[in-house]
C-alpha cells in the first residue's frame, strides 16, 4: 500500500540527515551540464524517482504521452520497489539523486531545502495555479521547494444505496447522529463499518483525523508544542476521540482485528460494509470489483457540533527537483508538462482522472464523474478542509501513532496507556 510505503523509521531518518549533511553542491542555480546537454542535439533523459504504489501503470501512461510529443527529451518514471527512503537516503549519500523524485509533504521537504539538494521552485509557473492550502507542504523559509502533485483526502466513504435502503436521509455530520446511522445500518442487518485494523498505518490515519477534530483552531499552536518537546498527545478533547475509537469498535463486525486493510477496502467495494474510514486510495481496486458503487464522502463526525466535521485534505506526494542535477532546464520542461491543468490528454489525464486516483493540488477538468469526488470538491469550494495533523509532526510519528493505537483496538491498552504511551514514545522520537 502506498502509505506504508512513505513510513520513515528513526534510523533512516537519521541515515537520510548524514548522508545530507555530508553532501556539497556545484553551483547556486545546479545547472551543470544541462545547456550542454541541450546544445548537443542527443536525446536528454529526465528520470523521476516514485516509491512503490499501484499507480505505476498510470506514471508510465503520463510519461509515454510526453514522449510521444517531443524527440529532444525522454521523461522516465522509475518505481522503487523497495524502502523509498532507504533510497533516498543512499541516494543523497553518493550525490546521486534523481532529476526529479518524489517527497513526503512537510518535514521531508524541508530536510532536503534546508540541505541544498532541491531546486526552489517559486518562480515556476504552477505556483500561481495550486490551492494556497496546499503551498505550506512544500515550503520551506518561505519559498516552495517541490511541486505539490497530488492531494488525498481522509474521511468517511460510504455506500449510498444502503443508506438509502437503511432509511438514513442524509449524512452524519454529528457523532449523536453518527451513531444513530449506525444503529440503523445494524437493524437492516449491515454492517456498519469495514474493518482494516490489521494493519497498523489505518489507525494512524484514523486518530491523526481525529486529533485535527479535537484540536480544531488550535493545530498550529499544538504541533509547535509538540514538536518543541513541549505538548502532549493527551488533548482537551482526548475523550471524543476514544468514544469515536469505541463507536468504531461496536460497529466493525466480529473479528475486526482480522482484517487488513485490503480486506477492508474489497467489504466496500463489495457491499459486505457500509462505509469505511479511508481515503480516496482505498477505491484503486474498485474498478475491477464494482465501479458503478455509488459511493460518497463525507466528514469524520467526532463531536457534537457539526461545524467541527471538516474533511482531512493535505498533500500527499510533492516532487523535488534536484537542484545539482545535470539535466535542470529540461527537468523544469517536463514539471511545466505534469502542472497543465488545461491538457486534457496529458498528466493529469493518465494519473488523476480515475476512480481512487488522488486528485491534483490545482483546479482540474476531469473526465471522471463521481459521487466522492464531487463531495470532496464541495468541501474544497467551501474551505471546509484541514491538514493532516501527523504530516507536521516528527518523522516516525505515523508508525508510533499507528502500533499504539492498534493496541487500543484490540483491547490491550486502555485510553490513558495509549496517550502515556504515545508522549513518551514522540519524547523519544524528537529526542
Amino acid at each position: 500500500m502506498k502509505k506504508t510505503s512513505k513510513i520513515m523509521s528513526i534510523a533512516l531518518a537519521m541515515l537520510m540527515t548524514a548522508g545530507l549533511a555530508s553532501c556539497g553542491s556545484s553551483d547556486d542555480k545546479g545547472n551543470d551540464g544541462s545547456k550542454a546537454a541541450s546544445n548537443s542535439g542527443e536525446t536528454v533523459e529526465v528520470k523521476m524517482a516514485v516509491w512503490g504504489s499501484g499507480a505505476a501503470d498510470n506514471f508510465n501512461k503520463g510519461a509515454d504521452v510526453f514522449n510521444s510529443r517531443q524527440d529532444k527529451i525522454k521523461f522516465s518514471v522509475e518505481m522503487q520497489s523497495g524502502d523509498y527512503n532507504q533510497f533516498l537516503g543512499a541516494k543523497t549519500a553518493a550525490n546521486d539523486l534523481p532529476d526529479m523524485f518524489f517527497l513526503s509533504p512537510y518535514a521531508q521537504v524541508a530536510q532536503f531545502a534546508k540541505n541544498g539538494k532541491t531546486l526552489d521552485l517559486s518562480d515556476q509557473p504552477f505556483a500561481e495555479r495550486i490551492y494556497d492550502s496546499a503551498k505550506a507542504s512544500c515550503e520551506y523559509d518561505g519559498k516552495l521547494y517541490a511541486y505539490p502533485m497530488a492531494q488525498e483526502m481522509l474521511g468517511i466513504l460510504y455506500n449510498k444505496d444502503m443508506f438509502k435502503a437503511a432509511g438514513i436521509e442524509t449524512v452524519p455530520t454529528t457523532v449523536s447522529e453518527f451513531e444513530d446511522a449506525c444503529e440503523k445500518l445494524k437493524a437492516k442487518g449491515y454492517t456498519p463499518l469495514a474493518a482494516t485494523y490489521k494493519d497498523s498505518w489505518t489507525e494512524n490515519h484514523t486518530f491523526s483525523c481525529l486529533l485535527g477534530a479535537a484540536l480544531q483552531d488550535d493545530m498550529n499552536n499544538w504541533i509547535e508544542s509538540m514538536n518543541a518537546g513541549t505538548g502532549s498527545f493527551d488533548v482537551e478533547n482526548a475523550d471524543a476521540m476514544f468514544r469515536f475509537l469505541d463507536i468504531m469498535k461496536e460497529n466493525s463486525g466480529d473479528n475486526y482485528m482480522d482484517a487488513d486493510s485490503t480486506a477492508g477496502f474489497n467489504a466496500l467495494a463489495n457491499g459486505e460494509a457500509a462505509m469505511l474510514f479511508s481515503g480516496e486510495f482505498s477505491l484503486l481496486n474498485m474498478a475491477s470489483i464494482n465501479p458503478d458503487l455509488p459511493v460518497g464522502l463525507f466528514a469524520v463526525p467526532m463531536t457534537d457540533n457539526a461545524a467541527d466535521a471538516k474533511l482531512d485534505v493535505d498533500v500527499g506526494i510533492c516532487v523535488a527537483v534536484n537542484k545539482d542535477g545535470k539535466h535542470v532546464d529540461q527537468t523544469l520542461e517536463v514539471l511545466d508538462y505534469m502542472s497543465d491543468n488545461t491538457d486534457k490528454e496529458g498528466w493529469f489525464a493518465n494519473t488523476a482522472d480515475s476512480i481512487g486516483s488522488a486528485p491534483p493540488c490545482m483546479t482540474y477538468e476531469g473526465t471522471l464523474k463521481s459521487d466522492y469526488l464531487a463531495d470532496y470538491q464541495k468541501y474544497m469550494d467551501e474551505g471546509n478542509i484541514r491538514p493532516w495533523v501527523y504530516q507536521q509532526l516528527a518523522a516516525g510519528t505515523q508508525a508510533i501513532l499507528g502500533d499504539t493505537v492498534q493496541g487500543y483496538f484490540a483491547g490491550s491498552k486502555d485510553q490513558a496507556t495509549v496517550l502515556k504511551e504515545l508522549d513518551q514514545q514522540y519524547a523519544d522520537l524528537i529526542s
